[in-house]
């Protein structure tokens, strides 16, 4: 019996070892159809990564073209287009005629190298039955001297092109359409003389562009004008008779202007937008420009006025600027309504100090459109030869001009008119002040501080909140603590009044070292300092965490005392828990303390009511644990109810608590909602 029982175990282990040894009894350049497909996604993945062409030709031989197989193909094709070479060749060649695998054979054989492959597409045309077929072999011909080897003659385009010129009269427009772009491609001269006649149809226009193109890149210019003009004149689709007017003006430059004057001339819009298209493109200088500003005036229509005035914004070189720029400008002061916003738009772009003047007027003319328009451009050219043009205009111009340009140097944020804003701030006009105290706000730097901060220790008491709102816009570009210095440095010396509104602007600014001045401030002996600094420290904004904390523990410690401000500093304390971001420990330590703190009902059911602001189940758990004290069951309840409302999911504790919310709340509005969270549950 033991003989037998280690022959049976002797059997299998040699039957394992021979089965994981088994050595596949095909290759994938042998592989049948059925393993190929049973193994799909191996299949795809050797075709992915492998070179052998063998392997790749196997795929694209089996036959059918069901989409299981088809899929196989279509990557074996892609990879033979990059790994493939002239021994594929015939094999793709056989698969043009397929239907559905037709496509994907051409995309291979357009990306093989050698003439060998063009020879067996020529060849291939004799045999097709499929138009599509044909179509598709005179594009792949096309494409191959296109992008194959681009800017080299192939010893067989000849060929292709004798081979495509037969099928240029085919009835069958794909057909046509692909002949032309082989013959435009492949025919040279002859293809030429091709697209110069007058009957060619629209179906063929485009690939005569591409015929101009090539001889363009040869740098045959006549040849490229024949064919443009040909095209111009030939009876084809208005927007291809449109691209060979404008291809012909640009590639005759200056010498193409007589045919965009004769564009403006047209009644039809269309032709009339070729003019403006090549005013762009046509090379800079004054040629263009000139003919562009004697159209200008012989065009009656506004709208077609106003174009031209913006294609002059479009044409920045230096020549042309000097009769465009004062031209344009003018325009603003005597144009039309949509002439002067065309002006005022070009001037954004060719606009310098010069223009200043009318744009100022263009801004206070009233016209909401137009002074939109001037604002916006006055607020964006270029240079500091414009913004010291700006902060000229302070020292010569009337109240109006004053006030633009006071907000102008806001806009620009021209930090080095502080001295005249400054001046300005003594000005008689009481605009230009305001304008003034604004714009200080937005262009002070630190240097400028010390003397922003007299502007508040003076000012009088309806004016402090203007100034304190200049001083925050300037204190809060500059760093935190070095503000808060020069604020602290300022206390000394002046009156109660002015040291509560510098504290106000402490508190503006925020951080760490403003908040320890406002502290000191706190414990000091000036009762009134006392009372707006412990204000403050309730009213504190957010900052970084280290303010946060910093502000907590002076919260805490102003609740401890028994004083006067025990109770603002409680409440400041239990502000931080409802309001502020922090992690969940913080705020329930902070809850935790202040209920130890707190002697008044009002402010435990304030801390209460932090556990629903910020709901999860730890929060739930303390809500739960204050269920049983008579004050504040109630507050407590309410509490839990809420957190569970928030609270998404199923959960034991939810249950529990909503149980013993119906147990001992006497408010049935809460028993009721908290009936409707237990039947979620």
């Amino acid at each position: 019996m033991k003989k037998i029982y280690y022959s049976l175990i002797l059997f299998f282990a040699v039957a394992s070892f021979a089965v994981a040894q088994q050595v596949p009894t095909w290759r994938w350049d042998e592989a049948p159809r059925d393993v190929l497909l049973e193994k799909g996604a191996d299949t795809i993945k050797m075709l992915l990564s492998t070179t052998d062409e063998n392997a790749m030709l196997n795929v694209v031989k089996q036959p059918g073209t069901e989409i299981d197989i088809l899929r196989l193909k279509m990557f074996a094709y892609k990879r033979l287009g990059t790994h493939g070479s002239v021994k594929a060749v015939p094999v793709l060649i056989e698969k043009l005629d397929i239907e559905k695998e037709g496509f994907y054979a051409r995309y291979a054989l357009e990306m093989i190298p050698g003439d060998e492959v063009d020879l067996a597409l020529i060849e291939s045309l004799k045999n097709l039955k499929r138009p599509d077929a044909v179509a598709g072999v005179l594009k792949t011909l096309g494409v191959r001297e296109e992008y194959l080897l681009p800017g080299k003659q192939r010893n067989v385009a000849a060929k292709a092109a004798e081979a495509a010129k037969g099928y240029l009269a085919d009835g069958y427009a794909p057909i046509r359409q692909s002949a032309a772009y082989c013959f435009a491609l492949n025919g040279g001269d002859a293809a030429v003389e091709f697209f110069v006649n007058p009957k060619i149809d629209a179906e063929l226009a485009d690939s005569g562009f591409l015929l101009a193109e090539k001889f363009l890149k040869k740098g045959e210019k006549d040849k490229v004008l024949k064919i443009y003009d040909a095209l111009a004149a030939a009876e084809i689709r208005p927007y291809q008779k449109e691209a060979a007017v404008l291809a012909g003006i640009l590639v005759k430059g200056n010498d193409g202007i007589p045919v965009f004057v004769q564009q403006f001339a047209s009644e039809v819009p269309r032709e009339f937008s070729i003019s403006l298209k090549a005013s762009r493109e046509l090379p800079p200088g004054l040629p263009v420009t000139k003919t562009l500003i004697e159209q200008f005036g012989k065009q009656t229509d506004s709208f077609r006025k106003s174009l031209i005035v913006r294609t002059l914004g479009e044409r920045c070189d230096k020549e042309s600027l000097t009769v465009s720029r004062p031209f344009v400008a003018d325009l603003v002061k005597t144009g039309d309504a949509k002439v002067k916003l065309a002006a005022i738009h070009s001037l954004k772009k060719i606009g310098d100090a010069s223009v200043l003047p009318v744009l100022l007027a263009a801004a206070n003319s009233g016209d909401e459109v137009i002074a939109v328009a001037a604002n916006d451009v006055l607020g964006s050219l270029p240079g500091k030869e414009v913004d010291a043009a700006i902060v000229g205009l302070l020292e010569k111009g009337d109240a109006k001009t004053k006030a633009a340009a006071i907000k102008l140097i806001e806009d620009r944020r021209i930090t080095s008119a502080y001295p005249q804003l400054n001046a300005a701030m003594k000005d008689e006009n009481a605009e230009v002040r305001q304008a003034a105290l604004k714009a200080i706000g937005q262009t002070a730097t630190f240097s400028d501080f010390p003397m922003l901060l007299n502007l508040l220790v003076q000012a009088k008491a309806e004016e402090v909140e203007g100034v304190l709102v200049v001083l925050k816009s300037a204190g809060t570009r500059m760093p935190q603590a070095d503000v808060a210095d020069a604020i602290a440095k300022r206390f000394d010396g002046v009156s109660t009044e002015a040291k509560i509104n510098l504290l106000e602007l402490l508190k503006e600014i925020g951080g760490i070292k403003a908040l320890e001045i406002v502290e000191k401030t706190a414990w000091g002996n000036d009762a009134d300092l006392q009372d707006k600094a412990t204000a403050l420290l309730g009213a504190w904004p957010p900052g970084q965490e280290a303010d946060l904390a910093r502000l907590a523990q002076v919260c805490k410690k102003l609740a401890t005392e028994d004083g006067r401000y025990k109770s603002r500093g409680l409440r400041g304390y239990i502000r931080l828990a409802r309001q502020f971001n922090m992690p969940e420990e913080h705020r329930l330590a902070i809850c935790e303390d202040a209920l130890k703190l707190s002697d008044r009902l009002d402010d435990k059911k304030l801390i209460i009511d932090v556990y629903s602001r910020w709901p999860s189940l730890t929060m739930l758990d303390k809500a739960v644990k204050y269920l049983d004290d008579a004050e504040l069951k109630e507050a407590a309840c309410d509490a839990a109810v809420k957190i569970a409302e928030k609270l998404q999911g199923k959960d034991k504790k939810i249950v529990d608590a909503m149980n013993k919310v119906l147990a001992v709340s006497g408010n049935n509005a809460v028993k009721d909602k908290a009936k409707i969270i237990l039947t979620k549950q």
